[in-house]
């Protein structure tokens, strides 16, 4: 069974990152899933994957082109 995906509300005025700025151990928003770290970048460059553990959804795999990302740290 999948556990539930815990909303999150993003930060006032949340802007994306650019996609090449992001880095495995970065701490990162997404607008759905929360706060989280960067264990694990992948894919060709024309379409990354990044996998990613939340802090209160889990580890997601997820697919950097469509995903905004905020860099937090």
């Amino acid at each position: 069974m999948e556990k539930k995906v815990t909303d999150h509300t993003p930060t006032e005025n949340f802007v994306a990152n650019d996609v090449a700025e992001l880095a495995v151990g970065q701490k990162v928003e997404h607008q759905k899933f929360g706060f989280g770290e960067i264990i694990k970048m992948e894919g060709a460059s024309h379409n990354p994957m990044a996998i990613i553990k939340f802090e209160t959804n889990g580890e997601k795999k997820i697919l950097l082109n469509y995903a905004r990302l905020r860099i937090v740290g």
